[in-house]
């Protein structure tokens, strides 16, 4: 009998022990986790950066102005859209109504008219000269007498 006394004597110090180690264990794989989860918002924010900065060289701010309704509007457009699309892109932003003689035009002083363009990209318009910036207007026919 004094065997087993002495076995479970061993039995709380094994066993306090036991579960010291445990803590010990959950405490590092606490430090551990918490180091993870601020890796991945590392991560995460960092292929944020590279998709906002890939994005400025894919990307530009096309300014347009509606000469006859004096709006304007500005818009992140991919250099690979046509003027067809930052077009029709341009009416959604001014929420003013497409009309049949709408011309898409050069924006500033001495704007030329994009209309046997509309099908090059904006990347395109710009190697070829067609464009100087990314400013458009809308125009308007309007009725004369």
């Amino acid at each position: 009998m004094n065997e087993q006394n002495q076995g479970v004597g061993e039995g709380p110090p094994l066993l306090r022990t036991a579960v010291e180690e445990l803590e010990k264990a959950e405490a590092h794989l606490k430090g551990a986790r918490a180091d993870e989860a601020l890796a991945e918002r590392e991560v995460a924010e960092a292929i944020e950066e590279i998709e906002e900065i890939e994005a400025d060289r894919t990307h530009v701010t096309v300014h347009v102005v509606h000469v006859n309704e004096v709006e304007k509007t500005h818009f992140k457009e991919k250099l690979t859209a046509t003027l067809q699309q930052v077009w029709d892109t341009s009416y959604l932003k001014l929420e003013i109504p497409r009309k049949p003689k709408d011309v898409f035009q050069t924006g500033g002083e001495h704007p030329k008219s994009l209309m046997t363009h509309l099908g090059l990209t904006l990347e395109q318009a710009r190697q070829q000269k067609v464009i100087e910036n990314f400013h458009f207007g809308i125009a308007s026919e309007t009725g004369g007498a």
